[in-house]
């Protein structure tokens, strides 16, 4: 975690370093809205409101407590929906959560939209409802078991005891019964004994997020029953390969996040055994370099991530930042203007050349007659 941190870090700095011309204002329905339509409405639209968040009408966005908005007009830094979506890769939390996540340029986009103001005209409000109803939204369909009106039954009553609780349960889509559980909110309240809680509905249960809960191995025998499981999310919990080796009954499961978890050589090789196999996250887990080269070889197609190219981006980050600096070095230690040493934060670009001056006032007559200080500086390599 600390090195995607240093990332980051590098990152905003290099960021920062450049000088970029003052951008148009944007338009929304231009700009904007056609990336929430695109991306985020078929969660958070007219059927499904996940986490309560719509984005198809701006009464939506901007109702209720304003402390509660999720985007907050001019503070993009604090605006929820923000931080979301330029999470990492394999985040619980991530938007959207499905498919790949937003490129940078649309979150640069977003980010503007936020800090103008996030205006939403009242006139977008139509133009939502009417490329939402003539959109062809793919349907997300799950080849389940038919339950009979007992298991329904349990299924209705596991589900209000896990809200009761505090857990997040929602369908995954309108078009289907598939059902999304997510207990990372309550964190060490969620241990291995209510994740019984869960059995009832294993012939439904196809996301599951237990991230940061105080679970353990011992209470794999649970985990192990939900046989329709497509997604695991365990990041930052106690469980290791007893639990992880488990899993092979899982023949569904295709993404499994282990982030900060026991997860080791013989789980590793267990879970690229699943014949649907596609994402496994196992950075800061027990996995060791050696394993992971075998399953990659072996598995070409199962995205295996390690976190083993963080040192590499970094030091090409930190190789970056250097060479910016050495090209942004004053070729002068001596103000021309003044004869008096030079403040690096008082610098002009002339003739391909970053020229340094002891104050604001020796900048300005430079700038106004170079020809007459020329002489006094180094000559040009």
């Amino acid at each position: 975690m600390l090195r995607l941190i240093a990332i980051v870090a590098v990152s905003s700095l290099l960021a920062a370093q450049e000088v970029q011309p003052a951008a148009a204002k944007l338009d929304f329905q231009k700009q904007i809205a056609p990336i929430l339509l695109e991306r985020c409405v078929e969660c958070h639209g007219p059927k499904v409101q996940k986490g309560d968040l719509r984005l198809d009408a701006r009464e939506h966005l901007f109702a209720g407590d304003q402390e509660e908005w999720n985007v907050l007009p001019g503070k993009p830094d604090d605006s929820e929906l923000l931080r979301r979506i330029g999470l990492p890769v394999g985040d619980d939390d991530i938007m959207p959560e499905k498919g790949e996540p937003l490129r940078k340029d649309q979150q640069a986009l977003i980010r503007q939209w936020i800090a103008e103001g996030a205006e939403w005209p009242v006139a977008v409000d139509k133009w939502f409802a009417t490329a939402i109803a003539a959109k062809v939204i793919p349907k997300i369909t799950f080849e389940l078991p038919k339950v009979d009106a007992e298991e329904q039954a349990a299924i209705d009553a596991a589900v209000a005891e896990l809200k009761k609780r505090g857990a997040v349960v929602q369908q995954v889509a309108a078009d289907t019964p598939a059902i999304d559980v997510n207990l990372s909110l309550l964190r060490d309240k969620v241990t291995d004994a209510d994740l019984a809680l869960l059995v009832p509905l294993q012939k439904r249960l196809v996301w599951l997020n237990v991230s940061r809960t105080a679970i353990s191995d011992d209470g794999r025998q649970h985990l192990q029953k939900l046989t329709q499981l497509r997604r695991l999310h365990a990041a930052n919990t106690q469980l290791g390969d007893a639990t992880f080796t488990a899993l092979v009954a899982l023949q569904h499961l295709e993404y499994v996040n282990a982030y900060a978890t026991g997860l080791g050589d013989d789980g590793l090789a267990k879970l690229a055994e699943l014949p649907k196999a596609a994402r496994i996250y196992a950075w800061q887990s027990k996995v060791t370099p050696a394993a992971a080269r075998t399953v990659r070889a072996a598995k070409p197609a199962l995205a295996l991530d390690l976190g083993d190219y963080v040192e590499e981006r970094l030091a090409a980050a930190q190789k970056e930042i250097a060479e910016r600096a050495e090209r942004n070095k004053p070729v002068n230690d001596t103000c021309p203007v003044a004869d008096k040493p030079i403040d690096p934060n008082q610098t002009v670009e002339h003739d391909g050349r970053r020229i340094a001056f002891c104050c604001g006032k020796c900048k300005a007559a430079f700038e106004k007659e170079p020809a007459k200080f020329l002489a006094k500086l180094p000559p040009k390599k």
